[in-house]
């Protein structure tokens, strides 16, 4: 029973991700292949002000996606969701 528990979350893990990338491109006009091109850990935690700005947890894994004009990054966190990171609050060791 454990075994189809685990394949129906992975399932719903990935539909959740399809949503949130869905959310993503329609929200940032995104349409551009999404690449991982750097990998940062945060440094602090910070709530999100918009539903833009990605919220973080110290020491959270992030995938940086974009970079932009400005002192911000898009980021994407282990959840699948996406949103502007400012570098500040970035390690990128």
């Amino acid at each position: 029973r454990k075994i189809f528990k685990v394949k129906k979350s992975n399932a719903e893990k990935s539909k959740k991700m399809e949503k949130e990338e869905k959310f993503f491109r329609k929200t940032f006009m995104y349409d551009k292949e999404i690449k991982v091109i750097n990998t940062a850990t945060a440094e602090c935690s910070v709530p999100s002000k918009r539903r833009v700005d990605l919220p973080l947890t110290a020491g959270e894994q992030l995938e940086v996606i974009d970079v932009t004009e400005g002192s911000a990054v898009i980021c994407r966190n282990s959840e699948g969701r996406y949103g502007y990171v400012l570098v500040e609050h970035l390690n990128f060791r």
